[in-house]
């Protein structure tokens, strides 16, 4: 079974298009720390995400949306998410705001967007600023109690 998702995410080429100067950039171009010339090739990937390692859970999330598998996707986005990775967490925020892969959401939508704009960047801020404009008054207070809740409490 593994060795069948592996050929299905390595269907893609990873890094079509992009230059040198981008790859350092681009999250399917992430490098090795012993070879920096050379990429690591989805099959690590997939087994680093495996054993829990967030980045790759993210970077195979990506290529499953590059095959248009969403269930497979919001699987390794869930899990990426879930250990603190912004990325991931915008991905899940987007798919529960757009009903992609998953029924409209705006509660858990307001919950990864708001965990992923409480880190910063840009991205996140934009996403979650535009959400809030979406939502009804009643939709934000449910959203924030359920936010909240599950936030850890700092001392």
């Amino acid at each position: 079974m593994t060795s069948v998702i592996i050929a299905s995410l390595m269907a893609i080429p990873l890094a079509v298009g992009i230059g040198a100067a981008d790859r350092a950039q681009h999250p399917y171009w992430l490098l090795s720390t012993t070879q920096k010339d050379n990429p690591v090739g989805i099959s690590q990937r997939f087994k680093r995400a495996q054993k829990g390692d967030a980045t790759s859970q993210l970077i195979v999330g990506m290529k499953y949306l590059e095959l248009q598998n969403s269930a497979q996707a919001l699987y390794w986005f869930k899990r990426s998410a879930a250990q603190g990775n912004v990325e991931a967490q915008i991905h899940l925020g987007n798919a529960y705001a757009q009903g992609k892969g998953v029924s409209v959401d705006y509660v858990k939508a307001h919950k990864w967007l708001s965990l992923a704009a409480a880190k910063g960047g840009y991205e996140a801020k934009f996403r979650f600023q535009y959400l809030l404009s979406k939502m009804t008054p009643a939709q934000i207070a449910e959203a924030e109690r359920a936010t909240f809740a599950r936030r850890p409490r700092t001392e």
